[in-house]
C-alpha cells in the first residue's frame, strides 16, 4: 500500500486505534489526534464476540482480551428484592459462540488497542482537536486548536457520535442524528458493601433497566438506561438528572447512586443513532460512530468500529492507497450492514425498556426462553454474532 503521505485519524477510540494499527502494519505512518488530555477513560461493560472478535484475532489481540479476569460466573436478570428469575451461566454464553466470547470493559479494550498502537510506533497526541480543514488537489489542510497546522495525504474521522469531523464536512449534527428516546449513564464505584458474588445483574422497571457489573470484591460497573423526552442536560446536572429519573427503583438503583462519590457519571448521552447519506468526501472519510452509531443497546458498537476499521484498511491496501476507489468500497460494504442493525437496534429499544403497560410475566417467560441453551445461539445471532468477516479473504 502506497498512501502519499501521513494519514491523520481524528479520534484515539475504538475504530481509531484500530485503523491505526492497520494502517502501520500495512507499512503506512499515520498519527492520531485525540482530544482528551489521556487515554478516554469513559465506558461501561460490554459482551465481546462476533466481527470485533474476529479483527481482534486477525490483530493477534484475543490472549490479551482472554487474560481480562472480572469475577463474573453468571448473568442474572432479578426482581426488585434482588432475587433471580433467569440465570445464565456465563459457560452457555460462550459454547452458544464456540468459546469466542468475553466481557470486557470499554476502557480496557482501549488500551489493549493503545498498547498494540505504541508498540508498533503510532504516533498519538493527546490534547489535540481538529478545528477545520480545507482540501486540496493532493491533500487535507489541518487545523488545530492549538493553532498549529499540517498537511496530510488523508483524514479520518473516527471522533466518536458527536464528530468535529463531521460537523466540519457535513454539517450539524441534527440532521443526521436519531434519538431513541432514553438517555444511558455509566458509573464505576470503588468501595462498597453491596451484595455482589461473581454475578452480573440485570434489574428492570417500568421506564428504566439496571446493569450491574461486579470488577472486584468491593468494586462495581453500572450502565442505567431510562427513558425519558430529549433535554439540554449540562453536565454539572447530569448526576441529579440520573438521580431523578431512579428515584423510587427497586433493589439498589438508590444505594448505588447515594455509594457514587463522583460529581458526574462517567459516561453519560442519549440513545442515539447517527445515519449520514454518505460517509466520505473527497480525501476525508468517517468511521465507527461517528457515520454509523447503532446505539449502546444494540450491542455491537465496539464490534462494528473494528470491523469498519479493518476493513477500512483493506481497501486501501487493495486499491494501492487510491483512496476515491478504497472509500466507495468501504462504503458498499459497510453501509448496507450499519443500515440492517440500525434498524433492528431501533425496533429493540423499543421493547427493551419496559414501559408502564407493559406485562411482567410475559417478559419474564421471554428472558427465561431466548437464554434457554437451545434458543441461546438464534438469540445470539440477533444480536450480532455472525461476523462481517466471515467471507472476507486476506
Amino acid at each position: 500500500m502506497a498512501i502519499d503521505g501521513r494519514p491523520l485519524i481524528s479520534g484515539a477510540g475504538i475504530a481509531g486505534l484500530t485503523l491505526a494499527i492497520c494502517l502501520k502494519e500495512y507499512g503506512e505512518d499515520p498519527v492520531v489526534v485525540e482530544q482528551s488530555p489521556e487515554l478516554p477513560d469513559q465506558g461501561y461493560m460490554m459482551d465481546f464476540y462476533g466481527s470485533g472478535w474476529d479483527v481482534a484475532d486477525r490483530m493477534g489481540l484475543v490472549d490479551k482480551l482472554r487474560a481480562l479476569r472480572y469475577p463474573i460466573d453468571k448473568l442474572q436478570f432479578v426482581n426488585s428484592e434482588g432475587k433471580p428469575y433467569t440465570s445464565v451461566p456465563i459457560k452457555r454464553m460462550k459454547r452458544a459462540l464456540n468459546g469466542k466470547y468475553v466481557y470486557v470493559r470499554r476502557p480496557d479494550l482501549l488500551r489493549i488497542l493503545y498498547e498494540r498502537a505504541k508498540a508498533l510506533g503510532v504516533e498519538v497526541r493527546f490534547g489535540t482537536e481538529v478545528t477545520d480543514l480545507r482540501e486540496r488537489v493532493t491533500h487535507v489542510d489541518v487545523m488545530f486548536d492549538d493553532s498549529s497546522t499540517g498537511e496530510y495525504a488523508l483524514v479520518f474521522g473516527a471522533d466518536g457520535v458527536h464528530s468535529g469531523i463531521r460537523q466540519v464536512m457535513f454539517g450539524d449534527e441534527s440532521q443526521f442524528a436519531r434519538f431513541l428516546g432514553a438517555y444511558v449513564a455509566a458509573f464505576h464505584v470503588e468501595d462498597h458493601d453491596l451484595p455482589f458474588r461473581r454475578t452480573a445483574q440485570i434489574h428492570e422497571e417500568p421506564n428504566r433497566v439496571a446493569f450491574y457489573y461486579p470488577l472486584s470484591e468491593r468494586s462495581l460497573d453500572a450502565t442505567f438506561v431510562f427513558r425519558l423526552d430529549e433535554v439540554d442536560v449540562p453536565p454539572d446536572h447530569q448526576l441529579s438528572f440520573v438521580r431523578r429519573a431512579f428515584k423510587g427503583a427497586g433493589w439498589i438503583a438508590e444505594a448505588l447512586l447515594e455509594a457514587y462519590k463522583g460529581k458526574a457519571p462517567l459516561y453519560f448521552d442519549t440513545l442515539t443513532q447517527i445515519a449520514i447519506p454518505r460517509w466520505s468526501r473527497g480525501r476525508v472519510t468517517l468511521l465507527g460512530d461517528a457515520c454509523g452509531c447503532l446505539s449502546l443497546l444494540a450491542g455491537q458498537g465496539s464490534h462494528m468500529a473494528m470491523a469498519g476499521a479493518y476493513l477500512l484498511a483493506q481497501e486501501l491496501r487493495r486499491y494501492d492507497g487510491n483512496h476515491s476507489a478504497a472509500f466507495a468500497a468501504y462504503e458498499a460494504m459497510m453501509k448496507p450492514e450499519i443500515a440492517r442493525r440500525q434498524e433492528d437496534a431501533a425496533a429493540f429499544a423499543k421493547i427493551f425498556i419496559p414501559t408502564t403497560q407493559s406485562k411482567p410475566w410475559v417478559r419474564k417467560l421471554v428472558t427465561k426462553t431466548v437464554f434457554n441453551p437451545l434458543l441461546l445461539p438464534l438469540t445470539m445471532g440477533a444480536f450480532g454474532s455472525k461476523s462481517i468477516l466471515e467471507s472476507d479473504e486476506d
